[in-house]
């Protein structure tokens, strides 16, 4: 219900068929495309489509004369051929991430992809000149039906496809360089990580790019000092290892420990999974004999998904987009408010417009939020020691009314312009924020959870009456919950039903003062 989810971490990893029932279900998501990746697929796009247009447009130029390129004869068969082969190729999953990072050209998809486009493009293009009338209307149609029947198609089929695969092959070639695509760690016993790293090496899809490994026995941590296993770096023991997730230098980590071993396997879980990190369970020889849905054609290797980083790939994308957009619009539709409110701070007391404080982001890093000031400058407090209450004598006439109207957050915009923050997501806390009396941590262990996002100038949280001040537990627990609900069930149909909610909000919100 909403509200009350539970994060990823709640995955129960016994080494019974019952105990890893829940990771069945989650096959859609067992390869999502990092941001590093999502943006290859995209260039990758591009190179096809460029290559397709360039070929077509150079085939026929070999057979008529070339001032007559950019006419709309010519320009509406290019455009119908490229985007049938975009969506050919997509159709055929030749823009899948395990494709994209294969150490193999797929011969047999392209070929099959390139006639499929081809015969669709060229019909297409005959059906829209024939039902439009257009050979009737304009000489230059005709002209460009005539060549679609000569040689012009074979030549374009045959060079096209040459270019095609020239292309790929040449982009191949470039990005098999070692740059990472999906920086991998996998932490484990010794034997098991050999044997993981054996398959990873020998596979054809260059799905895991390991930069290193962590040893741990499975009776317990087995740290060790820095060197090397098979020509990769030890990382020494699990504390490195959050240290380097929380320094976003780790995509995926892979659990290689025995089923015996499930308690410090759940605990392995437990703590980096609340982290923005995919965390795999590699079962060794017997994933041969379980009776899941494997990640064997994603990875080529018997894999069990414990957790994924929320809002990952596409949807990553679409969530940036969404801010920049939506961002943008604002500022430019309310920065005569902005304006009319700085200048209200501005002749009303001293000190600055803008009031900086540092609270927790993404991946529990610090970053800077701005606000309109509403408090007296000589009574600020930049770490939230002391929270804001009703009737707070610290705020300004000004001041108080900004924050009975959330209107001191408008310049947060910024912050989501600059990539701090997201319009939507859980608030940030400062650093010195307390829930009766109790660190945030220790007032909720799973805390740091809600920090697998950026934080938000909104959340699900506000819009369900949980804000204001943390004088207890509850409170805090009721926040994280909504914040794990909503990183969980994230969709934009979900952001916009948010900034719907709080924009009712603005002037009805009796927990905002």
């Amino acid at each position: 219900m909403p509200g009350m989810a539970e994060p990823d971490i709640a995955i129960d990893i016994v080494p019974t068929a019952s105990g890893m029932s829940g990771v069945q279900d989650n096959r859609i998501h067992l390869f999502a495309p990092r941001p590093r990746l999502a943006i290859r697929i995209a260039s990758l796009i591009g190179l096809d489509a460029a290559v397709t247009a360039f070929s077509a447009i150079f085939c026929y130029a070999l057979f008529n004369p070339i001032r007559e390129v950019t006419s709309s004869p010519v320009v509406i068969p290019m455009a119908c051929l490229t985007v049938c082969l975009s969506l050919s190729f997509c159709e055929r999953g030749l823009y899948a991430p395990p494709e994209i990072v294969s150490r193999e050209l797929p011969w047999r998809k392209i070929t099959l992809g390139w006639l499929q486009a081809v015969a669709i493009g060229t019909l297409l293009t005959f059906c829209l000149v024939t039902v439009a009338g257009l050979e009737r209307l304009s000489p230059g149609f005709e002209r460009m039906g005539a060549t679609l029947r000569g040689v012009w198609l074979p030549t374009f089929l045959c060079l096209g496809f040459g270019a095609l695969t020239g292309a790929r092959l040449l982009r191949q070639r470039l990005h098999a360089g070692p740059a990472p695509l999906n920086r991998t760690v996998i932490i484990g016993e010794q034997g098991s990580i050999h044997d993981l790293l054996l398959r990873i090496r020998t596979g054809v899809r260059r799905t895991f790019d390991v930069i290193g490994v962590v040893e741990h026995a499975a009776d317990g941590p087995n740290a060790r000092a820095r060197g090397s296993f098979q020509g990769l770096p030890q990382f020494g023991d699990i504390d490195a290892l959050e240290r380097m997730i929380r320094q976003d230098a780790v995509d995926t980590v892979l659990v290689a420990l025995p089923w015996s071993a499930g308690d410090q396997m759940q605990l392995i879980i437990q703590r980096i999974s609340m982290a923005p990190v995919d965390v795999y369970i590699y079962p060794g020889m017997n994933g041969l004999n379980l009776p899941l849905r494997r990640a064997d054609r994603a990875f080529d290797l018997p894999l069990l998904m414990a957790c994924t980083r929320p809002i990952d790939g596409w949807g990553a994308f679409i969530k940036r987009a969404e801010d920049i957009v939506l961002s943008i619009g604002l500022l430019a539709f309310i920065s005569p408010v902005m304006l009319t409110i700085a200048a209200a701070i501005k002749l009303t007391s001293k000190g600055p417009v803008f009031f900086r404080q540092r609270r927790l982001g993404y991946n529990n890093r610090v970053i800077e939020i701005l606000k309109f000031r509403s408090m007296y400058t000589h009574l600020s407090d930049a770490d939230a020691s002391q929270q804001a209450t009703r009737d707070d004598k610290r705020m300004t006439p000004v001041g108080a009314w900004l924050r009975k109207a959330s209107l001191d957050e408008l310049p947060q915009l910024l912050n989501v312009l600059k990539g701090d923050m997201s319009l939507v997501g859980p608030r940030p806390h400062a650093l010195a924020t307390t829930a009766g009396g109790l660190a945030l941590e220790e007032a909720v262990p799973i805390y740091s959870s809600r920090h697998r996002v950026k934080p938000g100038i909104t959340g699900w949280a506000q819009v369900n009456g949980y804000r204001g001040p943390l004088d207890s537990v509850e409170k805090i627990v009721h926040r994280v919950n909504h914040d794990l609900y909503y990183i969980e069930n994230w969709s934009l149909a979900l952001d916009l039903k948010i900034l719907w909610r709080t924009a009712r909000l603005v002037f009805a919100d009796d927990n905002a003062f």
